[in-house]
C-alpha cells in the first residue's frame, strides 16, 4: 500500500522508534503538559493523509486507531479540509450562546430529522462527551424533579465529576476525588442489570420514583467493548417506560454510523 503524496509504501520505517525526535519531544511535552492527560504510545504525528500518518522523524504508518469516539474519514480527507477551509474563510467562530448562528441551527435540525426518536427533537451541540453526558443528567434531573441515576459497571460516561461519578470502568478514575456526586447506582450490564434494578435497587434501596434516569452505552466501549444480549436495550425501554424514566443512550465512543446503523441504540 502507498500513500499518494507522502509517496511511500506503507509502513516505512527510517529511524528506530521511538526516533530521536520524537524522544525530545516527549520530554519537552512531559515538561509542560499536565499529567492528567494521559498518552499511550510514544508517537508524535505532524501530518497524515488517508490512512497514513507521519511522524516527526519521517516514519510513516498504517493508522489503524480510527480516532476514538470521532468518524474517521481519513486524515485530510480533500472534502473535510476543502469544508473547513470555506468555513475559515468566512466566519471561524461566533459564540453559539450569545448569536443565532445559521449553522448550528441547521446542525441542529439534521440531527433531529435523523435521531431515533418519534415526535419532535431539538439538539443540544456540545464540546465534549462528558458535556453532552452533564447535560443529561441536569435535563433529566430537572424535568423529572427526581434526585437519583442508574448506570452500568463497565461504563464510561467521562471524568467530570457529575460523569465520572457515573463512570465504573476502572476504579483509578474515582481515588482521590471523592465524594463523588451522590445519588448514582451502579447494576451489572446486560440481563442480569435488569433484575438487579428491579430486585434490589427497586425493592430494597430506593424506590422506583425516586430516579431520574437510567444512562447506558448501548454497546460499551473501554468497559471492553461489550454486545449485551439482544433484548436487553428493548426491556430496559420498556422497564424504564413503567415507571417514568428517562432513558439516556451515551454513543460518544461507539459514534454515529460506526456500528453499522446511523445510532447503536437502533439495534
Amino acid at each position: 500500500m502507498t500513500s499518494p503524496s507522502l509517496a511511500r509504501p506503507l509502513p516505512h520505517i527510517v529511524t528506530e522508534l521511538p526516533g530521536p525526535k520524537a524522544r525530545s519531544h516527549v520530554e519537552f511535552d512531559h515538561a509542560w503538559t499536565s499529567p492528567s492527560l494521559p498518552r499511550a504510545y510514544p508517537i508524535v504525528p505532524v501530518r497524515g493523509e488517508g490512512c497514513a500518518i507521519e511522524d516527526i522523524d519521517g516514519n510513516l504508518f498504517l493508522d489503524f486507531a480510527a480516532g476514538i469516539a470521532v468518524n474517521r474519514t481519513g486524515h485530510s480527507h480533500p472534502d473535510v479540509a476543502a469544508a473547513t477551509r470555506a468555513q475559515a474563510g468566512s466566519l471561524p467562530h461566533m459564540s453559539a450562546s450569545d448569536f443565532y448562528l445559521p449553522i448550528y441551527a441547521k446542525g441542529a435540525a439534521e440531527l433531529a430529522r435523523i435521531a431515533p426518536i418519534t415526535g419532535p427533537a431539538r439538539a443540544f451541540i456540545g464540546n465534549s462527551g462528558a458535556e453532552a453526558v452533564e447535560a443529561g443528567l441536569k435535563l433529566a434531573r430537572y424535568h423529572t424533579r427526581r434526585p437519583n441515576l442508574i448506570a452500568f459497571l463497565g461504563a464510561f460516561h467521562g471524568r467530570t465529576m457529575g460523569a465520572v461519578s457515573l463512570t465504573a470502568s476502572k476504579a483509578k478514575y474515582h481515588a482521590h476525588f471523592g465524594p463523588l456526586m451522590p445519588g448514582v447506582y451502579h447494576v451489572p450490564f446486560g440481563n442480569e442489570g435488569l433484575e438487579e434494578i428491579e430486585q434490589r435497587i427497586f425493592k430494597r434501596l430506593m424506590p422506583a420514583d425516586e430516579f431520574a434516569a437510567v444512562i447506558v452505552e448501548p454497546i460499551q466501549g473501554e468497559g471492553g467493548y461489550v454486545v449485551p444480549e439482544d433484548d436487553f436495550l428493548p426491556r430496559l425501554r420498556a422497564l424504564c417506560d413503567r415507571h417514568g424514566i428517562l432513558l439516556i443512550a451515551d454513543e460518544v465512543q461507539s459514534g454515529a454510523g460506526r456500528t453499522g446503523k446511523m445510532w447503536a441504540s437502533q439495534h
